[in-house]
């Protein structure tokens, strides 16, 4: 029973039905019209034509765009011009090169989020260091019994006399004694070390009380407890010194000679707690006035002694029975209560004799609370950082054995997108993919090539060097097919060429699908190329459209026929995408552990594994970023992954679900996401840092963002191996983009709500806290410089804190590798303590300063920023509508062609069954012939695919079980150039089926009376029974070599240099080699068909190709460079294709264009004036 679905054209019954009723779909924001509409149906009235060019001639190029503007957005504008109004526009376009208006806002923005940033580290920096000061002035300048101790040493000398600490570290080795017979030495003074020296320097009562006391021959007698211990350092002075030669003789000997000798010595204050203050309150009699300690011990031991003698009795008694019944406590209110009943004269007196007498000291004022909440507000925000390491730590220390999965049947689709790697590192990803310990039948190289680029060192352009490693001839040339590209105005527009076949590399033979961008007919300079985002997008919404059975563009209509009749394998199949950059190695059993840890857990959406380095001792700047990726994965992305919400999945080594496990509704390939996705409106600044540098992470941003009931996982046992950049101009590039794109999704994720957790038991804080210490990382630089000066020169109190959280930090993170017997990150770890100030302070400041360090395209101009902004569209060379790229489903594209029969193609406008679906014969069904225009080169093809070398479908011809009829020469051409057990990749049949029909061999071996794919046990019947189980399609067997043994074909299974490709556009041919190329060959082989999906009629740019013009003769000896270069650059442009071009064929052809030149000696400029030309250095 199936229910009728009026709103959704593209759901089938059952996917109706599945979405009723599912609490699921609501939870995980899939809501009740979770992804039904398919993605891109833009032209349903143009499902077979092409617009002509005549129908976009009258449509105006300039047109004004209004795009409304979000409130968050309209504030940070607000905010940007209150930074930045000082600072005016013309400056920026006259000094600053800023002509525009949204380049000029792009750098007020950037300059606002520097200043944030800038402010951010002074607040930190402030509140650490200066904010404790402001609060508690003197908080370093005190120091109590315990601590004054601590300085007794003969190179720190501190004393303290009188509630005042001294530096006597200078003064006390020298004899400073001018007495006979009493001569002072520093072992003796080094008995004094650290201790209060009040006792040791009495003042004289009529000095210090001297409007109390008038008799020279008074004297306080100390207590017991405060006897000098060496009675021959007292330093009595005035009359009571017996010598009266000495300079102690002199009664002002304290007050004009010792106090201004030792304030220069200073350090800070003498302090007792109030704790101390109480308990020694038992035996001495010492109170607190006003913060101040004062003791009178020794004044009541001198009036116990004297007691006839009413002189020694010189403070009231008022005061005195104070300390006597308060003694250890605060008696500032009673004593000032007692001072009010004294004159004013008598008040003052009183008060002087306390303060140069009596006082010892101060109470600690650190432990108030004016000083102690700075302490306390750091001590909570380590507290915070300390247990989210630990947590960290905790969440890494798995310390389990490494179990090995079973192997899992899970179809995968493993994308490689590439750019300008070399081959060194293009064939050791291919080869470590191809070499994976996974089922090669359920895996599927899927390598898309960004554009027609020359990488710097190379000799080839990064898509013919991927080829070649495949092992594909080289005159193999599919025709380009239109697909819409994630660009701006007219680059939206762009083309690719589909390659497919088998690549073995020592015993496996897995399929493949190369896809390469080569851009519009008009593009020179880096052509076809519109980054990674494009590329990841290019196949997520062909998977999409899969899924929905969309109408699709040519492209991904050729894509879907290459892997379900051609490689065999339906593309709705596959149920996960890993995707690994072109210079990743992945080890053996990385892919089926990450396919193990989604099979037993179907709420992950998304995995990674640990990426390590493989160039780790390359260089300097190699060996900084081991302990770095080390610590990323075993610290932060294993907690994060306790939560299930893995925050940044890399791009070099990520697994992805694409559809639910339950229900098979789609997760990756969401509409939601793939919308988000391939935004093509990036004019702001957060928008070029979030889809221009850190593409990768902001696409775990959208699936977190999208589907917050599944789970992002890191899995630690699967691992990969990249390269990281060697040089530092590489690694200032890398980490400006890394580290600016790590901001801006942090800021994205931290307003998302839904984030689990809550509170600061949330990865909301989490990533606030990535977040605060991304952009505070200088001042954290600062900051640990001017810890290592304060604790080296001791000019301040040690910091314990910091200092603790510093050791709690790398101490967790030497005991997690030490654990687990790693003991080389021991070295690493010293390595990238080294490098800290890099990576922490000159990288952070160079990467936010040039945060807005773009390309700016002129498709589209921002105009304005109140209210909506107007977007001007009118610079472009080309115009651009969807309406240009036609669209079909494939379902019904298969339909048509069998139907209609000679109808004209979708592609080439050809006439007969030019599809792959137009052979009649491999259906069972007597259609109509093939009409192919006279003179084609793909006349006589019944096949109608792009797949053979001068030959027909050979799978589709040939039975690969029995012994051929005819032998076939092998070209040494195609062979790979692996060697070894490598061998280049196998051509696969034209129109296979996955499964075996009734009647049919299937490509796993089902029931059926046709060979099966991978040499499993099916009957042998017709002698050109397909390899994937089709009927015989042509009566013409060729003969091929067999394949390697171990080969997972089989040991009967022919391999063959053959790959897919389409009609050679780009090739330079006359009439008289197209009429020849279109014969029959002699030995019965027919010409290779032509491609499934090409654009239609003369309304393609690719039809006919361009013949390069001779360049002209220049008979000058001595060519200048500018000629040279001129040369090159015409011919180069000249060239329809630029993967049949080497800088030895540029070469030749300048000796050609200068034959009395010397060329030899200019091989370095030529070459350079090559890679200038296609960097686009030079203009063509």
């Amino acid at each position: 029973m199936s229910v009728k679905n009026d709103h959704d054209p593209f759901a089938t019954p059952l996917e109706t039905l599945s979405h009723q009723n599912d609490p699921l779909a609501e939870t995980a924001g899939l809501k009740a019209d979770y992804d039904k509409r398919a993605y891109g149906e833009a032209n349903p009235a143009l499902l077979g034509t092409l617009e002509k060019d005549d129908d976009l001639a009258n449509r105006p190029i300039d047109a004004v765009e209004e795009v409304p503007t979000t409130a968050i957005r309209k504030w940070w504008v607000r905010l940007t011009w209150l930074t930045t109004w000082w600072i005016p526009s013309f400056v920026l376009s006259k000094c600053g090169g800023m002509k525009r208006p949204d380049v000029q806002m792009a750098w007020r923005e950037k300059f606002t989020i520097c200043a944030i940033i800038f402010w951010l580290c002074v607040i930190i920096l402030f509140y650490i260091i200066a904010f404790g000061r402001l609060l508690c002035p003197d908080y370093d300048k005190a120091w109590n019994e315990s601590q004054l101790s601590q300085h007794a040493g003969q190179d720190d000398y501190y004393a303290a006399v009188r509630g005042t600490v001294y530096d006597f570290t200078k003064f006390y080795k020298g004899d400073h004694s001018d007495i006979p017979n009493l001569q002072t030495s520093s072992n003796l003074m080094l008995q004094l070390a650290g201790q209060d020296l009040t006792e040791y320097f009495p003042v004289p009562l009529t000095v210090g009380c001297q409007s109390l006391v008038s008799d020279t021959s008074l004297a306080l007698q100390p207590t017991t407890n405060n006897t000098p211990a060496i009675s021959q350092a007292v330093h009595t002075s005035g009359p009571l010194q017996s010598d009266a030669a000495s300079k102690l003789h002199n009664t002002d000997w304290y007050p004009d000679r010792f106090l201004p000798f030792v304030n220069k010595l200073r350090k800070g204050y003498y302090v007792y707690s109030k704790k101390t203050i109480e308990t020694q309150g038992q035996w001495r009699e010492w109170a607190v006035i006003n913060s101040k300690v004062y003791d009178i011990s020794d004044y009541l031991n001198t009036v116990s002694i004297y007691q006839t003698n009413p002189a020694y009795s010189f403070l009231d008694s008022s005061i005195v029975s104070l300390f006597k019944s308060q003694a250890g406590g605060d008696i500032t209110r009673d004593f000032e209560s007692a001072m009010s009943a004294f004159n004013e004269t008598y008040r003052g007196a009183t008060q002087a004799c306390l303060d140069n007498v009596f006082y010892v000291g101060k109470t600690d004022f650190r432990n108030t609370a004016r000083c102690e909440v700075q302490n306390y507000l750091l001590l909570a925000f380590s507290v915070l950082l300390v247990a989210t390491v630990l947590a960290k730590f905790i969440a890494a220390l798995q310390l389990g054995t490494k179990r090995t999965p079973e192997q899992q049947d899970k179809f995968v689709i493993c994308q490689v997108p590439c750019y300008t790697e070399g081959e060194e590192e293009l064939r050791k990803t291919i080869d470590s993919l191809a070499g994976l310990e996974y089922d090669d039948k359920r895996k599927l190289l899927f390598l898309i090539c960004d554009g027609m680029i020359v990488g710097s060192g190379n000799d080839r352009s990064t898509p013919r060097i991927v080829l070649d490693i495949l092992g594909v001839d080289p005159k193999i040339d599919p025709e380009p097919l239109m697909f819409k590209s994630v660009a701006e105005g007219s680059k939206q527009l762009n083309y690719a060429k589909v390659y497919s076949g088998l690549y073995e590399f020592e015993g496996h033979v897995v399929p493949y699908v190369v896809v390469v961008k080569v851009g519009r007919p008009s593009e020179r300079s880096r052509s076809g190329n519109r980054g990674k985002r494009d590329s990841q997008i290019l196949l997520m919404r062909y998977l999409n459209r899969v899924h929905f059975d969309a109408p699709m563009f040519p492209l991904e209509l050729e894509i879907y026929h290459q892997m379900k009749n051609v490689i065999g394998i339906d593309p709705a199949f596959y149920e996960y995408i890993l995707m690994v950059d072109a210079d990743t190695r992945v080890e053996a059993d990385g892919l089926n552990r990450l396919v193990a840890n989604c099979a037993d857990d179907s709420s992950i959406i998304a995995i990674c594994g640990e990426t390590t380095l493989d160039n780790a001792e390359g260089s300097w700047w190699t060996m900084i970023q081991v302990y770095e990726y080390y610590i990323s994965h075993h610290l932060a992305k294993a907690f994060e992954s306790l939560f299930g919400s893995v925050t940044c999945l890399p791009g070099c080594f990520s697994l992805y679900r694409i559809r639910s496990a339950d229900k098979g509704r789609p997760l990756f390939i969401s509409n939601r996401i793939i919308d988000d996705y391939s935004e093509n409106r990036v004019d702001t600044l957060h928008k070029k840092n979030l889809l221009h540098l850190g593409e990768d992470r902001y696409l775990t941003t959208l699936v977190l963002k999208n589907f917050p009931a599944f789970r992002t996982k890191f899995v630690a046992h699967a691992k990969a191996l990249t390269s990281a950049p060697d040089r530092f101009a590489v690694l200032l590039s890398q980490r400006r983009r890394w580290i600016n794109s790590t901001v801006h999704n942090l800021a994205e994720l931290v307003l998302m709500p839904e984030l689990c957790g809550f509170c600061l038991f949330s990865m909301r804080f989490v990533v606030f806290i990535d977040l605060l210490g991304t952009v505070i990382l200088p001042a954290t630089a600062v900051y640990l410089i001017y810890l290592i000066v304060t604790v080296a020169t001791k000019s301040a109190a040690i910091p314990y804190i910091s200092i603790a959280m510093i050791a709690a930090v790398y101490g967790l993170q030497a005991i997690l590798f030490l654990l687990k017997r790693q003991w080389q990150y021991i070295g690493w770890l010293i390595i990238y303590i080294l490098a800290y100030p890099v990576f922490s302070f000159f990288l952070p400041i160079y990467s936010f300063w040039h945060m807005d360090d773009f390309s700016w395209g002129n498709t589209r101009i921002v105009v304005g920023e109140k209210g909506n902004k107007k977007i001007v569209a009118g610079t472009d060379d080309e115009p651009y509508d969807d309406t240009m790229i036609p669209v079909k489903r494939f379902s019904e594209y298969q339909r048509e062609v069998w139907e209609e029969g000679p109808a004209p193609s979708m592609r080439s406008g050809m006439t007969g069954a030019s599809g792959p679906f137009g052979n009649s014969q491999a259906i069972g069904h007597s259609g109509p012939p093939s009409l192919y225009k006279a003179g084609s080169a793909y006349a006589g093809s019944v096949a109608g695919s792009d797949y053979g070398q001068g030959f027909g479908d050979y799978y589709q011809s040939t039975n690969v079980l029995q012994k051929p009829a005819h032998s076939r020469q092998t070209s040494a051409a195609a062979l790979s150039q692996m060697g070894g057990s490598q061998a280049p990749s196998m051509v696969f049949g034209g129109t296979p089926s996955m499964y075996g029909m009734p009647g049919m061999g299937s490509m796993y071996g089902m029931p059926g009376s046709s060979a099966s794919m991978y040499g499993l046990p099916t009957p042998m019947v017709h002698p050109t029974a397909s390899m994937y189980g089709m009927p015989p399609m042509l009566p013409n067997p060729l003969a091929v070599s067999h394949s390697p043994a171990n080969s997972d074909i089989g040991l009967t299974m022919p391999l063959s240099q053959q790959n897919t490709g389409g009609s050679n556009i780009w090739a330079q041919q006359d009439a008289a080699a197209a009429a020849a190329a279109a014969s029959p060959t002699g030995s019965g082989t027919m010409a290779r068909p032509i491609s499934t999906y090409s654009a239609l009629n003369a309304s393609n740019p690719f039809a006919v190709a361009p013949v390069p013009r001779a360049l002209p003769i220049n008979d000058a000896s001595d060519p200048t460079d500018e000629e040279i270069k001129a040369v090159v650059q015409t011919y180069l442009a000249n060239q329809p294709s630029l993967m049949n071009v080497t800088k030895r064929s540029v070469r030749e052809a300048l000796v050609a264009a200068f034959p009395n030149a010397e060329l030899s000696s200019k091989k370095q400029m030529i070459n350079k004036a090559i890679d200038d030309t296609l960097s686009g250095g030079a203009q063509a």
